[in-house]
């Protein structure tokens, strides 16, 4: 924080060195930020901390304030407010054309727009497809290295295949969601689209991932409860570049988080109220996983996402946007024949395929086995996601239980010393 100085004559100093600094004046001038280093006072650090302590400082003592600093400060705060204004307008304008105030609709009501279908269907017992199994589109069996156990999709034609046009909703007898796919959520607003997957790349490019053994990568926001060998909870501090000024760490971080927000807004206006409900009901939803996933093909993809897998979290439901679905390269892609250019989410044991898409949200049950296809070289896929990740939760419940220990020791030392 800045140092404090109720002194007049340090003030007035301040103030005339900052209406003398041509660099800070061209700043007002030009409306960008503040940050400390335009703010300090010579070689020490200033009296305001951001522009609007400085604002404050300058309202509070008027008399001390150059003529030429209170115009170029007033102007600036001015044209700020107006900016703010413009943008939570364009917000406003974002949330009315993808319908983010509206409420929930069940499955049903869903159903009965005539664009999305319910299907009832329930899970099968076939433990036959082991957790690990690679999994590949049928006719791309080419993907699977030699000696490797593979389970082709579909498997019959008792497997359902969800079309890149296709929106649907899968209930079981019981009227549970089992799996919701929407297709085309936010083709009023395509600028939207390119700019969400604008700050993946930013993000994918800016810092570190979370798997960097496995292809492609998963970049986190939030909280973190560290490696698997060396657990230390807090906030996500990935960024690779650390000689960043503060202003610019918080520019990306606000765009990250903007589209995260922006994808959890749009993922509970379209999704089935029935999921949704069971994730807004949970106490521990701002504990939130929030994560963007980019996987570009430059040899076919073998990791754990392109295995059967099951994740135990502590939320029934997980979401996922898909962004951006894109063949970057056909002639590597060689897509020809019964090929497919994979990347494809497979719920093993419902028995379904969902052909991956630009602009697809999705609501799926991850405690059964589920995965993606092995994807062919050149193809793009990326978005966000949304999990609810259990060991987070844990992280978070023992450091309460830690300070709420702490608190109580400190408070039984004081007793004593009384």
């Amino acid at each position: 924080m800045a140092p404090q100085s109720r002194d007049p004559t340090h003030l007035r100093q301040y103030f005339e060195y900052l209406a003398g600094s041509t660099l800070f004046m061209h700043a007002l001038k030009t409306r960008s930020d503040l940050d400390v280093n335009l703010l300090a006072f010579g070689d020490d650090p200033g009296l305001a901390k951001d522009a609007s302590h400085l604002k404050l400082l300058a309202t509070k003592n008027p008399g001390l304030v150059p003529e030429s600093l209170k115009g170029a400060l007033s102007e600036y705060s001015l044209q700020r407010h107006r900016k703010r204004n413009v943008a939570r307008s364009e917000k406003r304008t974002i949330a009315k054309a993808l319908g983010l105030h509206a409420t929930p609709l069940t499955a049903q009501s869903l159903a009965a727009t005539g664009i999305i279908k319910v299907v009832i269907r329930d899970r099968s017992d076939d433990t036959s497809f082991k957790w690990g199994t690679l999994l590949v589109d049928r006719g791309n069996e080419d993907l699977v290295d030699s000696g490797n156990t593979a389970l082709s999709v579909p498997v019959d034609e008792s497997w359902y295949v969800i079309e890149p046009d296709e929106s649907i909703i899968f209930i079981d007898s019981n009227g549970l969601v089992s799996l919701a796919v929407l297709r085309g959520r936010c083709s009023q607003r395509p600028d939207l689209l390119t700019y969400v997957n604008d700050v993946i790349d930013e993000a994918v490019n800016d810092c570190k991932g979370v798997r960097p053994t496995h292809g492609g990568e998963l970049i986190q926001f939030g909280w973190n409860a560290g490696p698997r060998h060396a657990r230390v909870f807090g906030l996500v501090n990935n960024l690779t570049n650390k000689r960043l000024s503060m202003t610019a760490r918080q520019q990306k971080d606000s765009r990250a988080l903007g589209i995260l927000a922006l994808s959890w807004n749009l993922l509970v206006a379209s999704l089935p109220a029935e999921a949704i409900a069971q994730t807004l009901g949970i106490p521990w939803t701002y504990l939130m996983a929030l994560s963007a996933f980019q996987q570009l093909s430059e040899l076919p993809l073998r990791d754990k996402c392109h295995k059967t897998m099951n994740h135990q979290l502590y939320a029934p439901y997980a979401m996922n946007w898909v962004t951006l679905h894109s063949i970057v390269d056909p002639d590597q892609c060689q897509l020809h024949g019964d090929h497919s250019s994979g990347g494809n989410y497979v719920d093993v044991s419902l028995r379904v395929v969902v052909k991956c898409a630009t602009d697809t949200v999705m609501s799926m049950q991850p405690k059964f086995k589920h995965g993606t296809t092995l994807a062919r070289e050149g193809v793009c896929r990326q978005g966000t996601a949304i999990n609810f990740s259990r060991h987070i939760k844990k992280a978070f419940d023992e450091a309460i239980a830690i300070e709420g220990d702490v608190k109580a020791m400190v408070t039984q030392l004081a007793e004593e010393k009384k």
